[in-house]
């Protein structure tokens, strides 16, 4: 290859994985900042001050929070409009189920769009349409908060990530804190049964939040019915399978392959398809044996198996040694390790992830025409 393409080919991958980065990045950073604008504005209507903390640095804070957060939320659209990866364009970031990519779950991100941006107008034209009507239109905010959560969720690569996680956690606990003192505070019989809905608004939307996260992302499969085209899924096993286990995670790191992903976790059950090569045997007569396939079914993934030994006549090889990775499309080396046992097309594997986590596995594999690939993979923690 020419060292021009060579040179052209790791610009787009940098630039890939600069958007990707950016998307992932401002979308965490609008939520935290969603959540701190929600949390100022109860404190700003609930006259909250002490003597080192005015009312108007609430105030200050508030709106240029917010103002922060649109900022944000433009870059995080921007950025995924851009990257190109997902068949996303500018139109589905405010017309809900426009787009082919997880419409309910990319809907739900174009519906907080539409509101931040009437919050965001009527804000600006607050001495033009009068505090009533910009009243009216701001309770919007309440409603973007919880709907940005769970497109932040549906959609999001980082969701079954532990820190991330901990950050939407982080939010949550904020958001419900500060709603349920609001609710609380200056109870009189008059509001009460105001303030009782009010309550059980508070307390439901935390609690359906979880129950859709433990239901739906951190499960998985979640990729598929999220909604994500099977040509695109398709695409990315392709990638993220290709080349050497580093090159995989390379590819499918730069181009934001992990939000194709479920959790992957054992116990599952899967099928494998993929393509076996084999190398020439080298001057002491070892030849590697090289499966690259892709993982469907209870989770979605890709595997990479190499063996290697001396070349067997009939055909084959005689294993002496063994690397394997095995991930989600957006990290194929999630686990690593080595094949234990080998019985004819049956592998016995033991992998270890860098969090400590083990999973081991029996692998069934049937050789095709034109070197394709297909069979089993039953894995247990």
């Amino acid at each position: 290859m020419p060292i021009a393409l060579i040179a052209a080919a790791a610009s787009s991958t940098s630039s890939s994985k600069a958007l990707w980065y950016l998307t992932r990045g401002t979308g965490l950073v609008a939520m935290l900042l969603l959540s701190a604008s929600v949390v100022l504005g109860v404190l700003e209507i609930n006259r909250w001050a002490t003597p080192s903390w005015p009312r108007f640095v609430t105030a200050g804070l508030h709106k240029n929070v917010s103002l922060l957060s649109v900022a944000f939320v433009a870059v995080h659209v921007a950025t995924t409009v851009v990257d190109g990866f997902a068949p996303i364009g500018w139109l589905d970031a405010v017309v809900p189920l426009h787009s082919p990519y997880r419409p309910i779950w990319l809907g739900l991100g174009a519906v907080a769009t539409d509101l931040l941006i009437a919050v965001t107008l009527t804000s600006l034209l607050r001495r033009r349409i009068g505090y009533r009507a910009w009243r009216i239109v701001h309770w919007a905010a309440y409603a973007v908060w919880p709907v940005a959560v769970v497109h932040g969720l549906g959609t999001g690569s980082d969701s079954s990530h532990g820190w991330a996680l901990a950050v939407y956690a982080a939010c949550l606990v904020a958001v419900a804190g500060s709603v349920l003192w609001r609710v609380a505070a200056g109870w009189t019989p008059a509001t009460a049964k105001a303030r009782l809905v009010a309550l059980a608004g508070s307390l439901a939307v935390p609690s359906v939040i979880v129950i859709f996260l433990s239901a739906g992302p951190l499960q998985p499969g979640w990729a598929a019915r999220a909604g994500t085209p099977r040509s695109l899924i398709a695409a990315a096993h392709r990638r993220a399978g290709s080349g050497s286990p580093a090159t995989g995670k390379a590819a499918g790191t730069a181009t934001g392959r992990a939000a194709l992903s479920g959790a992957f976790t054992a116990p599952f059950q899967g099928r494998l398809h993929g393509t076996l090569s084999q190398s020439p045997p080298d001057a002491n007569g070892d030849s590697t044996v090289t499966v690259e396939a892709s993982i469907s079914g209870q989770v979605d993934g890709v595997l990479h198996l190499a063996l290697t030994g001396p070349a067997d006549p009939s055909g084959g090889i005689t294993m002496n040694s063994s690397t394997v990775a095995m991930g989600p499309s957006g990290d194929p080396s999630m686990y690593q390790g080595r094949v234990t046992a080998l019985d004819g097309d049956q592998l016995q594997i033991s992998l270890r992830a860098s969090s400590g986590a083990t999973l081991n596995a029996t692998v069934q594999l049937a050789v095709g025409g034109n070197s394709s690939v297909s069979g089993s993979i039953q894995a247990t923690a």
